[in-house]
């Protein structure tokens, strides 16, 4: 049995702040409904024999959903977060706060793969496909009108290898299962 056999493992994809009407105000309340939709997916994954659960560590989606884990660790000790960094140092130019909120990730990981030394062209497709390769499922924030987008590359390369893939839409918080 391989590792991924053994723990039932799920990825995160999603926008980036800026693609939200919030923006980067995480104390307005249709962030907030976001996050508390996310969180409740992530336990009903769990609920579902989920264990492992992995973020690209990105601003937005990626950091909630692993904040998320976090929060469900310190209840379920047996789940766990999963970091793919894309490269070394690609959080660098955020801000000290989103610094810290991603070292404190990055510290509560029982894995942290970094799949480049430097920023390289592919570096973030690199990241989203070894996600997906990874995991059993995704779980995506995504409405389906920006597939050129990574979140959108993400989530066709996830129904390309047949993975199942529950998606909230940021808008109405509807539960999309593909």
């Amino acid at each position: 049995m391989t590792e991924m056999e053994i723990k039932p493992a799920c990825a995160f994809t999603g926008h980036r702040p800026q693609r939200f009407s919030f923006g980067y105000d995480e104390t307005h309340p249709d962030c907030l409904r976001l996050k508390e939709a996310l969180a409740q997916q992530i336990e009903l994954l769990y609920l579902g024999g989920m264990r492992r659960f992995y973020t690209g560590c990105a601003q937005g989606v990626d950091m909630w959903a692993g904040e998320a884990v976090m929060e469900l660790a310190r209840t379920r000790s047996d789940a766990e977060l999963c970091c793919a960094v894309p490269f070394a140092g690609h959080e660098l130019g955020w801000s000290a706060p989103l610094q810290r909120r991603y070292r404190d990730m990055l510290r509560a990981a029982s894995e942290v793969k970094v799949l480049r030394e430097s920023f390289t062209p592919d570096c973030y497709h690199v990241r989203n496909r070894w996600l997906v390769d990874s995991s059993h499922m995704l779980l995506a924030v995504y409405d389906g009108s920006a597939a050129r987008s990574g979140t959108g590359y993400t989530v066709n390369y996830a129904r390309r290898l047949g993975r199942n893939i529950v998606c909230i839409r940021p808008d109405t918080l509807e539960i999309v299962s593909y």
